[in-house]
């Protein structure tokens, strides 16, 4: 049986803690804020960012620090892993693939596979989860790449924002849809698109039970099915909100999969406080 190692980054929304016990490896995102860089979960916590949203800092993501993962990478080297497997965020969202493309190169790593998921938060939690509980099965790298781009294939990524802010500092929308977003009292529903390079408006509406149908309708065109769709609802102090989003698909397709999980920092950041997000995965 091979010795697989399998590696994602801190948008996964994973507790290190919990990584640690399923085997997975957690390469941090950096957090810039108030001219210092923070470490995601190992610096700065995703409490202590909320809090910096509360008092109006406006902070930036960006790839994890070169010389730590190429630390990490020398580490596995000496490990003896038959195979490393790296599921990053989308390469379209941030500089973290080709981050450790570079390391890769340097280190001379050729037993790594470097895998572009082209998404975030949810799906990728769910792929890394299962690709360690596949490795403990003694599946095969070529069975775990072939499970995760079925995930990949089916991920689509909703976002509905309190409010542009923070989008528009980080230049995801235009300052042009803000002003008429509040002129007009609308509520915006993004949609993620072109591989996870931007975020698209996907319409408005006066109301959260408007924007929730335009979710639901979108699910239901492209097929839901109970036992083989999951929902993945991310939220950042919105609980109250995401509740609301899984009875209404609940209510629309029956008992499928619902999870909510801590918006990462990677969106929190972009997305601000009182963001939910909805992707669709498999019940893997």
């Amino acid at each position: 049986m091979s010795k697989i190692l399998i590696v994602t980054d801190s948008s996964a929304s994973i507790d290190l803690e919990v990584a640690k016990q399923h085997g997975i490896e957690i390469v941090p995102l950096s957090v810039e804020l108030e001219g210092k860089v923070y470490r995601d979960q190992l610096d700065m916590t995703g409490a202590e960012l909320r809090e910096k949203l509360k008092q109006k800092a406006a902070p930036k993501t960006s790839q994890p620090n070169l010389g730590y993962v190429n630390d990490l990478m020398k580490r596995w080297k000496g490990e003896g892993w038959d195979d490393v497997i790296i599921f990053s965020l989308s390469s379209n969202l941030s500089g973290t693939y080709q981050g450790f493309h570079l390391a890769m190169m340097d280190n001379d790593m050729t037993n790594v596979t470097l895998v572009d998921t082209f998404t975030l938060a949810g799906p990728l939690r769910d792929i890394v989860f299962k690709a360690a509980s596949m490795v403990k099965e003694g599946k095969t790298k070529e069975e775990i790449l072939s499970m995760a781009q079925t995930v990949i294939d089916m991920t689509q990524v909703f976002l509905i924002p309190e409010n542009l802010d923070q989008l528009v500092r980080g230049g995801r929308v235009s300052p042009a849809l803000k002003t008429v977003a509040t002129l007009l009292k609308l509520r915006t529903l993004a949609v993620l698109r072109n591989k996870g390079k931007t975020f698209d408006k996907a319409g408005t509406s006066r109301t959260e039970a408007g924007i929730f149908k335009m979710v639901i309708d979108d699910f239901a065109e492209k097929g839901v099915a109970v036992g083989v769709t999951k929902f993945v609802i991310c939220e950042c102090e919105a609980q109250d909100i995401a509740l609301r989003l899984k009875s209404a698909l609940v209510e629309r397709f029956g008992p499928v999969d619902v999870d909510i999980i801590d918006l990462p920092a990677t969106l929190t950041a972009h997305a601000g406080l009182r963001a939910v997000s909805i992707q669709s995965s498999l019940v893997l």
